[in-house]
């Protein structure tokens, strides 16, 4: 999952305070390699290995998982086709919010703002989650007996101190981070290939039998969710020496490069258990899944190693996806589309510190809820809050899509690949994708409740309060 280091403005506005994008990068100093490499290395490559893989293998189409990566990379690229169209002719600081704005009108890029924002909020749950049953399972294996939920409060005390000091972490520190991340996927799909040679790529993998078994929505989630963030080179137009080349290229060789780190991991880590292991397996070691291919493969040194980076990519990304929707709360309450106190800053280090804040309360008290409740945190918590966050974002990513259709139809543009083709295919790709998460949401939580089923219409929540708000500045301008 890609975790963007600038945060976009998510609702356009000239106000300095504001804004929530920067960069510390010169201007034009970038180029496509550079582009490149902040995304790949931001794709947390071991942690979709570590955390994904047994979702997709135990709720999803099982052994068919590494056709879902492969159809979510071709989605996505068609998506970022028109995605990076659009940006070139409309300022999209503002990201998503900003394209469906141009494409939609105000009230619908309101909309991808709130929608947005609540996804990163439950995609910062989900990494809390996260680093709560990996703490736990990591810290059994080395005779540390400390409960999940533990871990997840300490880290999200760590949290909430970076976002109110502002204490972003270095760029280049975890670039190196996330480089020795992927190194160690690479390393390990490299030893199993030697080990097996080509006894551990299948083809059976991808017969229309195995790729469409299953769940398809915990496999769809598996595959968007990898992706999530790759079209972020856009964000770095300003800093880009030849944009209008560069960003379009390292989108694309990123798409493809994820895509076949993905697909080949996941096709190598079945091969190496076997086919008709792997589900079984992954049922037996859950989320332990790639420590344990890991072990078997290469060593127990490097099980550790692999271990240490794991947990600083949770951690990456835990503060990334808190900060980002720190900011979004900030940004809009500033803006005047959430209470306006939440727009306040830190006065000494200029953070959101007041939506850090709010929101970690609330996390807070979430988490000590599902502690009391003795909730899942690995099938069920975070895999349900992973789908709730991964649907907001293929929802926006939709409505991009739908926004580049209709602004190309209204300004007479002839219709072609980039303004019609692409984001008619991704735009379905990506509707089918929400379908597939929502119909299949209660394997995600482990629950048939009506409760449980009804968790994904937190995000309809975000219609009619966008188009609420719109109105009323709209009768404050007279418009």
């Amino acid at each position: 999952m890609t975790m963007p280091e600038t945060l976009p403005r998510p609702y356009p506005t000239d106000s300095p305070t504001a804004s929530a994008s920067g960069s510390d990068s010169s201007p034009g100093s970038l180029k496509t390699q550079h582009l490149l490499l902040m995304i790949v290395a931001a794709a947390a490559p071991l942690g979709v290995a570590i955390g994904n893989l047994p979702v997709g293998l135990l709720l999803g189409n099982g052994i068919g998982l590494p056709a879902a990566f492969l159809a979510a990379a071709l989605v996505i690229a068609c998506m970022a086709t028109g995605f990076m169209r659009l940006a070139r002719d409309v300022r999209a600081d503002g990201g998503f919010a900003d394209l469906v704005r141009a494409g939609l009108g105000k009230s619908m890029g309101l909309v991808a703002a709130y929608i947005t924002g609540i996804s990163y909020w439950t995609g910062s749950l989900a990494l809390a989650a996260s680093t709560g049953y990996f703490g736990n399972l990591i810290g059994t294996m080395h005779g540390v007996d400390v409960p999940w939920w533990a871990y997840s409060l300490t880290a999200y005390a760590i949290v909430l101190l970076l976002g109110r000091r502002a204490a972003d972490l270095s760029a280049k520190v975890l670039t190196l981070l996330m480089l020795a991340e992927l190194a160690v996927v690479v390393f390990l799909d490299g030893a199993i290939l030697v080990k097996h040679g080509l006894d551990a790529l299948p083809l059976s993998v991808f017969s229309a039998h195995n790729a469409f078994s299953g769940n398809l929505g915990p496999a769809v989630l598996v595959g968007f969710s990898s992706f999530i963030g790759v079209e972020s080179a856009v964000l770095y137009t300003r800093e880009t020496r030849n944009p209008a080349r560069s960003v379009p290229r390292a989108t694309y060789a990123a798409v493809a490069a994820i895509g076949v780190l993905y697909v080949m991991t996941a096709w190598l880590v079945i091969g190496s258990l076997g086919t008709a292991a792997a589900v079984a397996t992954a049922g037996q070691a859950q989320g332990g899944l790639v420590f344990l291919v890991a072990g078997t493969e290469v060593s127990t040194v490097f099980v550790n190693i692999t271990q240490v980076f794991f947990v600083t990519s949770l951690m990456a990304c835990f503060v990334a996806l808190h900060n980002a929707s720190a900011r979004y709360t900030h940004t809009l309450a500033a803006n005047g589309a959430l209470p306006r106190p939440l727009g306040s800053l830190h006065p000494k280090f200029q953070s959101p510190a007041t939506a850090s804040t709010v929101l970690g309360a609330l996390g807070t008290v979430l988490f000590v809820g599902f502690a009391v409740a003795k909730a899942d945190p690995y099938i069920g918590l975070a895999t349900a809050l992973t789908g709730l966050f991964t649907l907001g974002i293929v929802a926006a990513q939709a409505l991009v899509s739908i926004a580049v259709v209709v602004f190309y139809a209204r300004s007479g543009t002839r219709p072609g690949w980039s303004t019609l083709g692409a984001p008619v295919l991704g735009g379905l790709g990506a509707i089918g994708a929400c379908y597939a998460i929502v119909a299949n949401y209660s394997v995600l939580t482990g629950s048939t409740s009506t409760a449980s089923r009804l968790l994904p219409a937190v995000l309809l929540v975000a219609v009619p309060l966008g188009f609420a708000v719109q109105a009323r500045r709209n009768a404050k301008s007279g418009a």
